[in-house]
């Protein structure tokens, strides 16, 4: 854990009431669907715990964390915001909350976890919680997109796989690498 750490994006629903509890970048998303007028949009019940938050920023900066992009060995950035030891080298961490990682605990990172409530309605039809490996290359708007398709065979099996096997594509296609992709589907009657 001095080096590694993990994420959580959980959901607890009773009745028509759901909290949302959050570290990190998994994310919970609600696929909405408006019948008169025909409408398909999406309420994202997490936020990403990155560096460009501000109050994330300012809580890392003020811990005295350093914020950029890793270097390659000719001095030339490459891929996201990452969270670094002031000193040269270490370890870098696109996230700005987590459980574990413990060195980087002494620069900012944080391991509590951000509580939404939301009250569910009709217009509510699924939930997608899943890691950033599904969400690196699809948006939450686009997996609404996917998703509804299934939703409307009711075929939640076939949604899961076809997002993890469209997720794992596009890392393949864009890092030559795959992410943890863990998914998990809600649909309501």
């Amino acid at each position: 854990t001095s080096i590694s750490g993990s994420t959580c994006s959980s959901i607890i629903i009773s009745q028509k009431r759901l909290i949302s509890i959050n570290l990190g970048d998994s994310r919970c998303i609600l696929g909405k669907y408006n019948s008169e007028f025909n409408i398909w949009s999406y309420i994202n019940l997490t936020r990403d715990h990155k560096p460009n938050l501000e109050e994330e920023k300012d809580r890392i900066i003020k811990k005295g964390g350093k914020i950029c992009k890793g270097k390659d060995e000719f001095g030339n950035s490459f891929g996201v915001l990452r969270i670094w030891q002031k000193e040269e080298g270490g370890i870098g961490l696109a996230l700005t909350r987590s459980f574990g990682d413990e060195i980087l605990s002494k620069y900012g990172i944080i391991c509590e976890p951000e509580i939404k409530e939301y009250y569910l309605s009709n217009d509510d039809k699924f939930i997608i919680i899943a890691t950033d490996g599904l969400w690196e290359y699809i948006s939450s708007k686009e997996c609404i997109d996917i998703v509804k398709k299934f939703f409307l065979k009711s075929d939640i099996k076939e949604a899961g796989n076809y997002l993890y096997k469209e997720a794992s594509k596009r890392w393949i296609t864009q890092q030559d690498v795959v992410d943890d992709i863990t998914i998990i589907l809600i649909f309501f009657d």
